[in-house]
């Protein structure tokens, strides 16, 4: 019997959007593959949502609910994960692309002698993982993947739009699972901990993302696109340019040095629209591309466009969103 483990993550004690994405992806690989089973695991205390409720679909998830793991340490994770896959007999394990799957997963597949594959892959019509594919090049090319080791770990990049559906169907089991504790364990103390930005939407989370580049002119041009989130309750990305000049924090960077999104809306505003950039929004549902330049790439890859200056229509469309809100 072919059995799936889907890694699912938590920060601060809620599951994240992208783990619960990839759980879905997976059922839906489960479904099409005979007598496939899938299994959770969630490192960690989620003491904000009722597990059950958020996940769709038929399986166990096994919960170590334990203080410790609340922060990511590498150590505790990878001793939780490889012996769950070896009680389990785990042929196949996901991660949602996050930064700790891109710590985590390597070092598994070390450990493991596994396969390890990345990105926006997609998987053959018979259901199983074995066999799958993802655009390279920036989407120029289309390449193949076949994993030739008994174990196979996936990272998955969020799906198009990323629909965190939560289904009726099916029945979801939580049994408790612990950590395996060594007398070292508590030579691994927290040295300092830095809260970057608290309570800032994660863009790979994120519903609505609103990003700019170097159109935006300086740091200071950020200010519409933070108030303009704002109204729409999304989040502020940014291009490589703009991270390079200091105007935003690494963690809002998009595209291929940066992180991979699926919003529902995503809008690029003074995004020329660099072949490295699109690759990381390719899987964003509705593209809203505003630039002075009419020949600007993005707008190949925009459903809908606007050719101006980003100061002249930002503020004009902040002015017209809030009349609208206020109508509500």
């Amino acid at each position: 019997m072919t059995r799936f483990l889907v890694f699912l993550e938590q920060r601060e004690g809620v599951l994240k959007k992208s783990s619960i994405d990839a759980w879905n992806r997976v059922q839906e690989i489960a479904a099409l593959s005979a007598g496939a089973m899938v299994t959770g695991l969630i490192a960690g205390p989620v003491d904000r949502q009722p597990i059950g409720d958020l996940l769709a679909g038929d399986g166990v998830v096994y919960h170590a609910n334990e203080e410790l793991l609340r922060p990511y340490r590498q150590e505790f994770y990878t001793r939780l994960v490889t012996s769950l896959i070896k009680q389990e007999s785990i042929s196949a394990l996901f991660f949602a692309d996050s930064s700790l799957s891109r710590d985590l997963a390597p070092r598994l597949s070390v450990l493991l002698k596994a396969s390890l594959l990345s990105g926006d892959l997609l998987f053959n019509r018979q259901g199983h993982p074995d066999g799958s594919f993802r655009p390279v090049y920036s989407g120029l090319a289309t390449a193949s993947f076949l994993p030739q080791r008994n174990i196979t770990i996936y990272n998955l990049s969020p799906s198009r739009g990323m629909v965190t559906r939560s289904s009726a169907d099916g029945t979801i089991q939580v049994l408790p699972i612990e950590l395996h504790q060594q007398s070292s364990d508590n030579l691994l103390a927290e040295v300092r901990r830095i809260v970057l930005r608290q309570n800032s939407l994660d863009i790979a989370e994120a519903g609505i993302i609103v990003a700019g580049g170097r159109g935006m002119g300086s740091s200071a041009g950020f200010a519409l696109l933070e108030e303009l989130a704002a109204l729409l309750g999304g989040a502020v990305g940014a291009s490589r340019f703009a991270v390079d000049e200091g105007w935003r924090p690494h963690a809002e960077q998009i595209g291929q040095t940066g992180k991979t999104v699926a919003p529902q809306l995503y809008f690029a505003c003074g995004v020329s629209g660099a072949p490295q950039h699109l690759a990381g929004v390719a899987s964003s549902a509705i593209v809203v591309a505003i630039n002075s330049d009419h020949d600007a790439p993005v707008f190949q890859v925009a459903d809908f466009g606007i050719v101006g200056d980003v100061h002249l229509v930002l503020p004009k469309l902040i002015e017209a969103l809030k009349e609208f809100l206020k109508k509500k």
